[in-house]
C-alpha cells in the first residue's frame, strides 16, 4: 500500500466516532461507507503495525484513549514532509528566533524554512504556500503540537492543497526524529554561533548552512548521498560513478582490497515509526 492509503487507515481508526469498535467493526462500517478500499486482513495489518488493535474502548472517567503513535511511510521523494520550529538565540538573553523548517523525510531536503520574531500560523501558511508551489504538494506533513502546527488555518490550507496532516504524541520526541535530528545537526555545526549579532545574521548564517547541508552533506542514511541529489533524482548517477571508480581501484590493485569494493546503496523506504532507516 502506498503511504497515502496507510495513513488514510491510520486516520480513519484514530477518528472520535471509532475509538470504540473493533478493527473489524471499523473496516466494515467503513468499507460499507466506501471510506477505504482494501481487504480486512490489509485494513487489520496496517492497525497492528500502529499498534491500534487490542482493546480500543475509552477508560471510565471521561478520559479518553492515549493518543495513537503515528506511523507514515516514505517510499519516495513528495511522499511525506516533517516540520518544527526551534530557537536560536540572539546577542541578549531574552532574543530569541525561531527557525521554521520543513523537510522531505525520504531525501531529508529542506523544502522551506524561514525565521521569525514568534510563532505564527499565518507565517506558517505562507510558507507551507511557497512551498507546495514550488516543489508540489506532499501526501502527508508531519508535525509536533505546536499552536500553529495545530492551526485551523494552517490545517484549512493543507486540506484545500489535499495534503494529510499527522501529528506526533504529546510529549514524545520520537515521534518527529527526521526534524529533531536536523536540528541537532543544526546547533552542533561548528560554524554555529552561540549567540548571533540579530535576526538577519541567523537568516544569512542558516541560508548558508541548509544549501551546504542539502548540496554537500552526505548523508549516513541516504547511502552518503547528498540530500539534493536523492531529491533532484541524480542519486542513481552518482552511485554509477562511484562505482566505476571502485571497479577501476579493485582492477588496478585487486590486493588492496578483501573483497571487490561495491558502492553504497540508494536510499530506501524510511518514515515516522517504522524503524526503516538511520535519520541522522
Amino acid at each position: 500500500m502506498s503511504g497515502a492509503e496507510r495513513a488514510a487507515i491510520v486516520e480513519v481508526l484514530s477518528a472520535d466516532d471509532h475509538a470504540d469498535l473493533s478493527v473489524v467493526q471499523t473496516y466494515w462500517r467503513v468499507f460499507d461507507a466506501g471510506t477505504v478500499a482494501c481487504s480486512q486482513r490489509t485494513f487489520y495489518r496496517v492497525a497492528a503495525a500502529a499498534h491500534l488493535v487490542g482493546d480500543r474502548r475509552r477508560r471510565r472517567g471521561g478520559v479518553g484513549p492515549a493518543r495513537r503513535r503515528p506511523v507514515v511511510r516514505a517510499d519516495a521523494v513528495g511522499q511525506l514532509w516533517s516540520w518544527d520550529l526551534t530557537e536560536l538565540r540572539g546577542p541578549r538573553t531574552q532574543d530569541r528566533y525561531l527557525l521554521y523548517l520543513v523537510i522531505d523525510v525520504f531525501s531529508r531536503y529542506p523544502v522551506a524554512w524561514c525565521l521569525e520574531h514568534r510563532e505564527s500560523a499565518q507565517r506558517a501558511v505562507e510558507l507551507f504556500t511557497t512551498a507546495i508551489t514550488r516543489h508540489g504538494a506532499p501526501t502527508v506533513l508531519h508535525a509536533d503540537n505546536g499552536a500553529s502546527m495545530r492551526s485551523t488555518v494552517l490545517l484549512d490550507a493543507l486540506e484545500a492543497a489535499g495534503v494529510l496532516a499527522s501529528f506526533s504524541r504529546p510529549r514524545v520526541s520520537d515521534d518527529n526524529p527526521f526534524s529533531e535530528a536536523l536540528f541537532k545537526t543544526v546547533k552542533y555545526d561548528l560554524s554555529c554561533p552561540a549567540r548571533f549579532d540579530s535576526i538577519d545574521h541567523a537568516r544569512q548564517w542558516t541560508a548558508q548552512f541548509l544549501h551546504r547541508y542539502a548540496t554537500e552533506h552526505r548523508h549516513s542514511g541516504l547511502g552518503r548521498h547528498t540530500p539534493a541529489s536523492v531529491h533532484h533524482g541524480t542519486a542513481a548517477e552518482v552511485q554509477a560513478h562511484r562505482q566505476r571508480m571502485l571497479d577501476r581501484c579493485w582492477a588496478t590493485h585487486p590486493e588492496r582490497f578483501h573483497r571487490r569494493p561495491t558502492a553504497p546503496a540508494l536510499p530506501g523506504p524510511t518514515g515516522i515509526n517504522i524503524h526503516l532507516s538511520q535519520t541522522g
